[in-house]
């Protein structure tokens, strides 16, 4: 009997950086109009979140964050949606235990499109320019570990401030088991049941990391 599971997709690597878990994927869509589309999931993907940059979200003059973020147990899957023809750069610093680029930077620039999509795995720090105005989809993959002590599963971003050089960035053991759909499930939930309960996090939270010290900064304000 055949079965959906029989057949494997892989992602389509449209192109790679120097930088290895760093790279282009191919979407799938539908074409609407000439630059119009409808953009479907991309294999393996079963989580999504959209943030919407408006006008108010930076007045720096990159137009973008004054932090790093760094993921462990998480690969962002972004695509980045722009009406306009402006050039966006992505900063990027691999934080991984291990890694053979470990510290590396890489800069890219690039359009909003929706025909393809910038994955950035787990451990590599990340920063972009000229946001505002702009969507970003992140078909994200989560990551899970037994034994990760640089992971925290309540705040799994570490934050690093812009300028701060390649060398100097922390050096993170990433998770390596992929979650399973159900646990998925299960936190996007627990966020909901948050936000109907109106609880709101007036930012970011920031996780900071000396030596085995682990620092959480989070702010909850109840409405």
């Amino acid at each position: 009997m055949f079965s959906l599971r029989d057949t494997l997709e892989e992602e389509q690597i449209e192109e790679r950086t120097s930088i290895e878990g760093l790279y282009w994927i191919r979407n799938y869509f539908v074409e609407t109009t000439e630059r119009s589309r409808i953009v479907l999931p991309n294999p393996g993907q079963g989580n999504f979140s959209i943030v919407y940059h408006a006008a108010d979200f930076s007045d720096a003059p990159h137009g973008g964050y004054d932090i790093y973020g760094i993921h462990l147990g998480q690969v962002d899957v972004l695509t980045f949606l722009a009406a306009d023809e402006r050039v966006m750069k992505g900063h990027f610093v691999d934080c991984r235990r291990g890694s053979p680029t470990l510290h590396r930077a890489v800069t890219l620039e690039f359009k909003g499109t929706p025909e393809r999509a910038l994955v950035i795995d787990r451990g590599i720090a990340h920063i972009f320019d000229n946001l505002i105005g702009m969507v970003t989809v992140n078909q994200l993959k989560k990551y899970r570990d037994f034994a990760n002590p640089d992971f925290n599963s309540s705040v799994d971003v570490y934050n690093v401030p812009r300028g701060t050089a390649p060398s100097d960035f922390p050096v993170l053991q990433v998770n390596r088991f992929e979650a399973r759909q159900w646990l998925c499930r299960f936190v996007n939930k627990t966020q909901r049941m948050a936000l109907r309960k109106q609880e709101t996090w007036s930012h970011h939270p920031i996780a900071l990391k000396a030596g085995q010290s682990k620092l959480t900064l989070t702010k909850l304000e109840q409405n």
